[in-house]
């Protein structure tokens, strides 16, 4: 846990490590979002494999089933969509303190090793967590040949 002095002091090397090592400088704020992570958002991802398969999981709180797009081609998949910003409040003394939500459009495309069988694939979004599991091709998944005792 990061815990910041309220002492203030006028030590210019002070200043500039306290400003280097600040909240800000690790959480950007919307306006440097593109600068740090690309235009829009990004959409985070963990990708597992097995003998089956591929299974994409993002994190994707506010996001609907309709502004997700799946795409294939060959063995690539690409996940697309936007995240919309809720609307800000309307009093005109509000002000953001912290904003390290990022919202836009998002786009990861990714090459799997192996083919996949694209009519197969199945996508779905609860609790925040968008799922979706690619199936390899039959010819690529792992078989097991029983050995028959003669």
């Amino acid at each position: 846990m990061m815990t910041r002095s309220l002492v203030l002091r006028n030590d210019p090397i002070f200043n500039v490590m306290d400003r280097f090592v600040s909240d800000r400088f690790f959480a950007p704020v919307s306006r440097e979002w593109a600068t740090v992570w690309g235009i829009g958002s990004r959409l985070p991802m963990d990708i597992t494999e097995d003998g089956e398969g591929y299974t994409f999981v993002a994190v994707a709180p506010g996001l609907r089933a309709e502004d997700v797009h799946i795409e294939t081609q060959g063995s690539t998949i690409r996940i697309s969509g936007e995240t919309i910003a809720p609307a800000l409040s309307a009093d005109e003394n509000a002000r953001t303190l912290r904003s390290e939500i990022g919202y836009g459009k998002f786009s990861r495309t990714f090459e799997l090793p192996e083919d996949i069988q694209a009519d197969k694939i199945e996508a779905g979004l609860e609790n925040g967590l968008l799922t979706v599991r690619v199936p390899k091709a039959e010819e690529v998944k792992p078989r097991t040949i029983k050995v028959q005792a003669k």
